[in-house]
């Protein structure tokens, strides 16, 4: 076999610019893995990189048209081929990771250096859902790790029931933090069943006229800011944020200059430290993928219009080796 099957995107927009087709297998070199894709992700990386949303990514990707024309960033799989000077792993390894900034996962195969930030998925958390943890949970451990966290840390995370925001729960009750998941009414059961100690469900309570401190504000939405949330800081507080924009990070440069609270946003800085700890987690219990839905790669437009509706409830998985019929 020759040939595997690839979503591209030639030119930026709405779901309707993916294809699915035939493209050649590549091939490892001297320190490189070949690995079978078995399950891949639908993350809200994948749609801003698809709509050039914000207008920053195509000075990342492209201008006019994306360079990097294959989405993805996190997989499941098993390694088929490795390059002479691999030391890290051997082929037939079940392995899971991120393939960063390089994107790529929406392929049957992808080749990376065996330096990128990956893992052995040992036999006791061998599954699919495998696929949809190193980006969202290395976020929210890079982002509680900013904010300090540690056991007895109160922790409000905004948005409980996203990819980020799910793991930041487990992961925070883990830490031993008292956890308090913000979610709208159809999610309160299942923020509370992952681990919250408390719900504010923001569409029966006002979030911001609490009367609860916390050592540690975590937005994974974007839709709070740092002078709305000063009062729900405790005197050293963190507000953390995934929403990486101008306000931010005025706020986050007078860090210096300013007494008591914090802010910080940015981008998460993945490591292999991270993903190891991640890893962990996965096996000592404390943390566990939530999957709303699973598509195959003929639906990779509904998975798009699915991520990007604001609905979605923890994981979308997209089943790459076996979930296709046809081209």
């Amino acid at each position: 076999m020759n040939t595997m099957k690839s979503i591209i995107y030639d030119t930026y927009g709405s779901p309707d610019v993916l294809k699915l087709i035939n493209t050649g297998i590549p091939k490892p070199t001297w320190n490189e893995l070949l690995i079978k894709v078995i399950s891949s992700s639908v993350t809200a990386a994948d749609w801003h990189l698809r709509k050039a949303n914000p207008v920053m990514v195509r000075f990342m990707n492209g201008l006019l048209t994306p360079k990097r024309k294959v989405l993805g960033q996190e997989f499941y799989g098993e390694i088929i081929e490795i390059g002479e000077n691999v030391t890290r792993f051997k082929p037939g390894d079940k392995v899971f990771g991120s393939t960063g900034l390089k994107t790529g996962a929406h392929s049957e195969f992808i080749v990376l250096s065996e330096d990128s930030v990956i893992s052995k998925a040992d036999k006791d958390i061998e599954n699919e859902s495998l696929a949809t943890i190193p980006v969202g949970g290395m976020t929210a451990l890079f982002f509680l790790k900013q904010g300090g966290l540690k056991k007895g840390d109160r922790v409000l995370v905004n948005g409980a029931s996203g990819s980020v925001g799910s793991y930041a729960v487990q992961i925070a009750k883990a830490y031993g933090a008292n956890v308090t998941g913000v979610c709208s009414t159809r999610n309160v059961k299942l923020v509370l069943d992952i681990g919250a100690d408390q719900v504010v469900d923001y569409k029966k309570d006002k979030l911001l006229n609490g009367s609860q401190n916390y050592e540690i504000v975590f937005d994974t939405v974007g839709n709070l800011n740092y002078r709305n949330v000063m009062p729900l800081l405790s005197l050293e507080g963190y507000f953390v944020s995934t929403a990486f924009n101008l306000g931010l990070m005025r706020a986050m440069m007078m860090n210096t200059f300013r007494k008591g609270h914090k802010a910080y946003t940015g981008i998460t800085k993945e490591s292999q430290e991270l993903l190891d700890e991640i890893k962990d987690l996965l096996k000592s219990k404390n943390l566990k993928a939530v999957i709303e839905r699973t598509y195959s790669m003929e639906e990779i437009k509904e998975a798009h219009i699915h991520a990007e509706s604001g609905h979605k409830q923890g994981n979308i998985i997209l089943e790459i080796q076996g979930g296709t019929t046809h081209v």
